[in-house]
């Protein structure tokens, strides 16, 4: 199976045009062999995600994350990403990544979220393209909106911030680092925005402008990605096999 017919059912769904012009979605690392034995989906690429697809004779890793995004001067063995970068060119693993154009695109990991949420009523926002607002099943207060989420998205632990008292109808869904987005969607309409990444600044900022924002996590929001990958691939490419990582790890631990 050549690497580009892979690539090319995918971006059919997930285009890179859709991409935020800050991102570095696309082929990161090109494999030795272009003839793809097996695929790994992740959404992380870290050392463990490299040795995992050498185990399982994989060696096209696409992830949602990618491994290479920001320009250096310096290169670490030892350190990641470099460690990672360095194993999976010695291994002639390739590496792509399906990063924001996931997001945003139709069908993608926004949509996913709504679903699994089952939010009625999407819209997408068009000057956000990877903000959605929908409407809950049923009216709640905002506690009992964290307990739907956290049993929705199986998280362990959610932080959240109370600024209104009012009742939970219009849900506000943007996975990953989004929780800086409030400062700039005082148009859009909701109750409640839940997103991932939020900082004691922007939680402050929410508290005091009256603003209802709860932190599923960067990772339980985005979790999905490799199942919405593996979905588009099956049944469209004979022969191709496809594997989803176990190595996939929330960073944080908690007490």
């Amino acid at each position: 199976m050549d690497v580009s017919k892979v690539v090319e059912v995918l971006e059919a769904y997930f285009p890179l045009s859709l991409q935020e012009g800050w991102d570095n979605s696309g082929l990161q690392i090109s494999p030795d062999d272009k003839s793809i034995k097996g695929v790994l989906l992740s959404l992380d690429v870290g050392l463990d995600t490299v040795k995992e697809a050498i185990s399982k004779d994989c060696n096209l890793i696409i992830a949602h994350h990618p491994l290479i995004f920001s320009a250096t001067k310096k290169l670490y063995k030892k350190i990641y990403p470099y460690n990672a970068i360095f194993e999976a060119i010695k291994k002639g693993i390739g590496i792509y990544a399906f990063h924001t154009n996931l997001d945003i695109a139709k069908g993608g990991l926004n949509d996913f979220l709504c679903d699994i949420l089952e939010l009625e009523n999407v819209e997408i926002i068009e000057h956000h393209p990877p903000l959605r607002v929908g409407v809950l099943p049923n009216k709640m207060n905002l506690e009992e909106t964290v307990l739907y989420i956290k049993e929705k998205l199986e998280v362990n632990c959610i932080k959240y911030v109370k600024g209104s008292d009012s009742d939970i109808k219009k849900v506000a869904v943007c996975s990953g680092s989004c929780a800086d987005m409030i400062y700039e969607i005082e148009d859009v309409d909701y109750d409640v925005f839940i997103t991932g990444d939020l900082k004691h600044h922007t939680a402050f900022f929410a508290k005091n402008s009256g603003i209802n924002i709860i932190d599923a996590t960067h990772f339980h929001t985005e979790k999905y990605a490799k199942d919405i990958l593996k979905s588009a691939l099956m049944g469209k490419l004979d022969g191709l096999r496809v594997v989803i990582s176990d190595k996939d790890r929330e960073a944080w631990s908690y007490k």
